[in-house]
Parts: structure tokens; sequence; C-alpha cells
């Protein structure tokens, strides 16, 4: 690879890598505040959408929502039976109080903690955005509130960008996709009655949640083809902006290069950075992906024909399933767009997560197909077969990955997934049970 200065002013140059930093600068208020970054800034907008007696004049939909979500996340089947949650779609919740930075008396403070009298349920929210949990910040988080409401049902949450799994088992998971879901329902379904500067203020938030969670073809496509073009370029650039990174493996020769750069050159750098540094930091992120790129090679080598290297949760289908997956019910906006997907996730610093679910088909064609995945000893909640339920997981498997800079590593560990013994069994009770539920179809 060339890495020669010419090439940043060819990328500097090139209309795509303009537009896509025009669609990254866009105006929002929450990027000029620098909510993205952290968690408290995030955590004063929610709390606020979590009040019904707040000034947006949404009563309890956010609350109501988030906990009818919670119910519903295939993570959390394990934790619902012990909660009273039918109550949840119709309890009177006007009269919650919600605490900013509840005090546990020494063992730090609870970003989010909601009282919810009529259902006698507190709900402890920790909310982690880009920092990690420090240990046993959770169970003291949990201990402190227990003490403190000794006759409520504690109900904690880790809410994380990406579905991190949380340390302590009582801990029930949410997203940030899931916040995003929420609001984008309440802006579509109840646009005309929404105050309009109430309209706008979740509109920004939910374009900056959109920039961090969802990754638009068309965009990633783009930031691809110029990392291939001009991969030398933002080597050097993110390199020389960002010291404490500069150990990866696909910046050691941008770094030999910068070594031999005067103060000058490098100053210059850091300006051309400085200006557009979120759209160098997308297409180095999206071009150095290395889940993509081992996940390609693993479809490759696997012969799977049916799938999409998405960046974060790569997914696919057996190719054995096909035949039957063709004729069940098909699916808009659910990955590949059928009933039954399996997919991988990064989860925190070391593991690689491989999941298999039934998604929302029609009840009357889903609960047949769990009834039988469950008779040939496919396991999963109960609370699964419920009509009204989406998504039932009903296989999980984790691996850790020893270098998630190594692209044959990650390959590796997706390959060591699919071939144990726990996965080939449930890939031949899945091909059966399709062949026997759909053959007899035309």
């Amino acid at each position: 690879m060339n890495y020669s200065l010419d090439t940043i002013l060819q990328l500097e140059n090139t209309p795509e890598f303009n537009m896509l930093n025009q669609q990254f600068n866009e105006f929002n208020p929450f990027k000029v505040l620098r909510v993205a970054k952290y968690e408290i800034r995030h955590s004063n907008v929610l709390a606020w959408l979590f009040d019904p007696n707040e000034n947006h004049r949404l009563g309890s939909f956010f609350l109501r929502k988030v906990l009818m979500n919670l119910v519903t996340r295939a993570d959390n089947d394990d934790k619902i039976d012990a909660f009273p949650y039918l109550s949840f779609a119709h309890a009177s919740l006007s009269d919650i109080v919600v605490h900013r930075e509840w005090s546990t008396n020494g063992h730090g403070a609870v970003d989010l903690l909601i009282e919810i009298p009529t259902l006698n349920i507190v709900l402890l929210i920790e909310n982690k955005v880009h920092a990690v949990e420090s240990t046993g910040q959770l169970a003291r988080y949990l201990t402190s509130a227990k003490k403190h409401y000794p006759k409520w049902n504690i109900l904690p949450v880790f809410l994380t960008l990406s579905g991190d799994t949380p340390s302590h088992d009582a801990y029930w998971m949410l997203t940030y996709e899931d916040v995003l879901h929420i609001i984008k329902q309440e802006l579509t379904l109840n646009k005309a009655t929404i105050a309009n500067n109430i309209h706008d203020f979740l509109s920004y938030y939910v374009a900056l949640l959109e920039e961090r969670l969802v990754d638009d073809e068309k965009t990633m496509e783009t930031a691809l083809q110029l990392y291939q073009d001009y991969a030398s370029a933002i080597h050097l650039l993110y390199a020389n902006a960002n010291p404490s990174k500069q150990k990866q493996v696909e910046l050691r020769q941008a770094v030999k290069t910068l070594a031999t750069f005067d103060d000058e050159i490098k100053h210059h750098l850091h300006l051309i950075y400085n200006r557009k540094c979120q759209t160098i930091d997308y297409i180095f992120k999206t071009g150095s992906d290395l889940v993509r790129q081992a996940f390609l090679e693993f479809v490759k080598e696997q012969g799977i024909t049916t799938y999409s290297a998405h960046s974060r949760v790569p997914h696919f289908v057996m190719n054995d399933w096909l035949t039957g997956l063709e004729q069940m019910d098909q699916l808009k906006r659910y990955w590949l767009n059928y009933g039954l997907i399996i997919w991988f996730e990064r989860k925190g610093s070391k593991r690689l997560k491989l999941y298999v679910e039934v998604g929302p088909i029609d009840y009357a064609e889903r609960l047949p197909l769990l009834e039988a995945l469950e008779a040939k000893n496919i396991s999963f909640w109960k609370s699964g077969k419920q009509e009204g339920k989406k998504f039932t997981r009903i296989y999980t498997d984790t691996i850790d990955v020893s270098d998630w800079t190594n692209a044959t590593i990650i390959t590796n560990a997706m390959t060591s997934l699919l071939n144990t013994k726990a996965f080939h069994s449930v890939n031949t009770t899945v091909t059966k049970v399709l062949t026997d539920l759909y053959t007899v179809r035309t």
C-alpha cells in the first residue's frame, strides 16, 4: 500500500467522501451538546420521557412501552413470570416518581430509578453507552435498592447500545435500539397530536440514535468503497489522530510512515482529521470491520448461499432450510424476510455469540412450528409459544475470541460454533421439521 500524502487530497476531492461527510454533519442540537458520547445526557433525555408529568404531554407512553418491551424481549424470557406483566398494559402509571443519579450511600449512583406505586415496582436502570461495568457494580446497586425498598419488587435493567449481557443474572436486558423503535412508533402513530416542538426534539434524538445504531446499506457500501480506494489516506489520518489505536494491525504501516513526517505535516493531518473526524472514523470502522470480513470468509468456506454481511450482526440461514422457508409466511423488515434466522454477535471484549431464532410469522403458522420443534426436544422458554410473542430463541451458544484484530481467528470461532454437536443436532431437527411441515405444499 502506497502511503503518500497526495492520496489524502484525492480522498478530500471525491464527491462520495464529501456527500458522506455532509450526511454526518447535518445539524442536530444533540450533536452540538455532545449528547451522543455521554451517558448522563442520554439519561436526562430518558428521565424526561419516563416522567408522565413532564412537559412533553405524552403521558406514560414511554414507561409503558419500555415495560412491555422488557417482557417481550427474548433475552428476558426466564424472568417475566416473577412479575404481573399483564398489568403493564393497562395499569395507571401517572403517580410514578423518577430519580436521576439515585444515591446508594457510598456505593455509587444509579443512573435512573423509577418508583411505580400502582405496580409496587421499582425500575432500576443502569445505563451504559460507552462505559463498561465496574466490578460488582450491578450487585451493589441491586442490594442498595432492595434495602431501601424492602416491600417493593425491584426490576433491574441493563441498558446498552448493542445488547451487552449484564454480569448479574437478575438484570433484564434493554437496548437503545428498543428505545429507538419505541420513540419512532410514537412519532408515527401520534404525529397529529404531538406538539411541533416536542416532535422536532424527538426527531432529532431519533436521528442521533439511528446514526449510532442503524447501518444503512447504501452508506455502508459508500464507506467500504472509499476505504478500498483510499485506505492509505484513511489510515494516516486516523492513526495520526488516535495514538491509542496505533497498535492495531491495519495501522502498523501508517504508523511507520508517520514516524518519517515532521511536526508541521502531522499538524496539518490533525487539522484535516478534526474537520471531518466523524466521516473518517466511520469509513475506518466500516472498512476495517473484521467481523464482517471474517463472516464473508465463513460463508464462503461453508458454502452458505443466503446471508447478509451486516457489520454488527451478520446473519444467514442454512441451505437445507431454504425449501421450507420459501413456503413459509414471508416477512418484511426482519433479517432476510424468513421466519427463521441464525446470526452472530460480538458480546463484550471476549465473546462471540450464535443465535437461532423463530421470528414474527403469523401465529397460526408460528405455533405449529414451535410445537413441532419442542416435540423433537428443542427447548425454549414456555412464553415463546404465547400468542403475541414475536421472537423466540431456540438455540444460543458462545465462544471466546482471543484476538478481535485477526480475521482468521474470528472466522475459526464462527466455524467452531457451527461445528458443535449441539448445533448439528439443532440444524438436523430444524431441517426435519421444515420438511415435515412444508413438503405437502405445492
